[in-house]
């Protein structure tokens, strides 16, 4: 008989794992004592679900930059405690669609903008604050940045510097830059983001052994 965990409260779901037998797979959270603890799971049984779950936990310590809880196995953080949940949502879907044998690396704050002719970098400024620049400033440019700008406060829930141009903040004060460099791809084609979250959150939900037919 299949048995409901206590997983918390299920904030994202890979309805369809193309990588692991079409297998689902949910991301959980907790808070304990006040700090938000995340955690990858499927109740799928079939080989290789548990070595998959793994893989996806090993993606969100490596290329966000996320932590191991002590004392809590399989649990992750942010190191700031505190939540940042439409970024690690949108890159946890991501993530799952990458194949287990992927090369995890931390993507780099500088890259190549095809509309702007040039890299575009988020310099880290320190304490959480991040700066868009441009290699080359021209008009072309100059729009991307501010494209960049409004994609990471709609992504990362971020916050615009206020008098500062091309600054955003993360609102715990803290860097994160595996983060900003893990969804720069997404912070720049923002409105296509939204409408693939819309599409992901049509799909179904995960349900317990116990739930299912």
């Amino acid at each position: 008989m299949g048995k409901t965990l206590d997983l918390g409260r299920r904030i994202e779901l890979q309805s369809l794992d193309t990588h692991c037998g079409d297998i689902s797979l949910g991301l959980y959270r907790r808070d304990e004592e006040g700090i938000p603890q995340f955690l990858v799971h499927s109740y799928s049984s079939v080989a290789g679900a548990r070595e998959r779950e793994e893989f996806l936990r090993q993606a969100l310590l490596t290329m966000l930059g996320m932590e191991e809880v002590s004392g809590a196995a399989r649990w992750i953080r942010f190191p700031c405690k505190t939540i940042h949940e439409r970024a690690l949502r949108r890159a946890f879907l991501d993530l799952t669609k990458l194949d287990s044998d992927a090369t995890l690396t931390p993507k780099p704050l500088t890259a190549f903008d095809k509309k702007a002719g040039g890299d575009l970098t988020a310099a880290s400024l320190g304490a959480g604050v991040y700066e868009m620049r441009a290699v080359e400033e021209n008009d072309a440019s100059v729009k991307r940045l501010a494209a960049l700008v409004r994609g990471y406060v709609k992504i990362c829930e971020m916050e615009a510097v206020e008098g500062a141009e091309n600054q955003i903040v993360f609102p715990c004060k803290t860097n994160h830059d595996a983060l900003i460099g893990m969804l720069r791809f997404r912070a720049e084609n923002v409105r296509a983001a939204m409408i693939e979250d819309e599409a992901t959150a049509s799909r179904g939900s995960l349900a317990a052994p116990s739930q299912q037919k």
